[in-house]
């Protein structure tokens, strides 16, 4: 097997164990109507990435992209979504030439850890890299509604011909031969199918880096319901196999299965909203994190 195909064959083992061992995310508008305060006409999936995980929710663009709006704010104090509703403009094809000279981020998002772009830089070995763009961050994981547009930057010290894989959620692989520039090159992806897509490139037989893009079926965001909007958001755990687990909110605060006098594998907290938070389970012989924004008025289930 040649080097590409062992790569590729061993990134599509990884994707489908990476996406059945961790837990499911779904979110909805709290409201009145509908099971545990939960409105069941918007529904949006995510997979979590597991221990040291980042979820990011984020709004903005690249390059004056239209996306949606929104006063939700991250920790930074700002947000962020990688994603546009908006078809980037034809000039130049699918891959362009970039310059980040003016426009480098303040933030990086990879390994389930945030670092400051100038840190990433002292600490960089210079190889292939790929990252999904945004305003004012880049990060390695993503997710958006179908039919949305991302933008990938690609890194290739050499630049030459390169070839992008996409593994997509029913593990089938799309192979994209590109020209990249020395450099940085920028890259349209459209999410054209739900569930995982894992992507990355080869170029001069030296792999990049893959970025995850999670793709749910339903648009984005949910129109807001009538009234006040909740200062906080709802989170409930559930596991039809594992009881008598613990959970832990940012490491302050704990709840366990048992808080409600039954041991069923659920447990049900609140958090502050429009923040990212922490959220820890623990039983003996098994530890998952997973962190991510909570945005306020939603409530959010994870199913392990």
């Amino acid at each position: 097997m040649s080097f590409k195909g062992a790569l590729i064959s061993l990134l599509i083992i990884f994707a489908v164990g990476f996406a059945t061992a961790d837990g499911q995310w779904t979110e909805g508008l709290i409201s009145d109507s509908g099971e545990d305060g939960v409105d069941m006409s918007f529904e949006a999936t995510y997979y979590g990435e597991g221990e040291g995980g980042l979820v990011t929710a984020l709004i903005g663009s690249p390059d004056g992209l239209e996306t949606y709006r929104s006063t939700i704010s991250g920790s930074s104090g700002l947000a962020e979504a990688y994603y546009s509703t908006e078809a980037p403009a034809s000039g130049g094809g699918d891959v362009q030439q970039y310059s980040i000279s003016g426009r480098e981020p303040s933030t990086v998002y990879f390994g389930g850890e945030s670092t400051s772009y100038s840190t990433y830089r002292s600490t960089y070995s210079g190889t292939n890299s790929l990252w999904i763009l945004g305003s004012w961050s880049w990060t390695q994981y993503a997710s958006c509604p179908l039919w949305a547009y991302l933008q990938l930057l690609a890194y290739s010290p050499s630049g030459g011909s390169a070839d992008l894989y996409e593994i997509y959620p029913s593990g089938s692989v799309d192979k994209n031969t590109y020209r990249f520039w020395p450099g940085y090159s920028r890259i349209n992806f459209r999410a054209d199918a739900v569930g995982r897509h894992i992507l990355l490139f080869v170029v001069n037989n030296q792999p990049s880096n893959a970025v995850v893009i999670d793709v749910s079926s339903g648009g984005w965001p949910p129109s807001p319901g009538p009234g006040p909007v909740p200062s906080y958001a709802r989170v409930t755990v559930k596991s039809s196999w594992l009881s008598g687990y613990s959970v832990s909110v940012d490491d302050t605060r704990s709840y366990n299965d048992g808080s409600d006098g039954r041991l069923d594998g659920v447990v049900s907290f609140s958090v502050a909203g429009d923040q990212y938070h922490t959220i820890k389970i623990t039983s003996p012989g098994y530890l998952k994190s997973y962190t991510r924004l909570f945005r306020s008025g939603y409530a959010y289930t994870l199913t392990m």
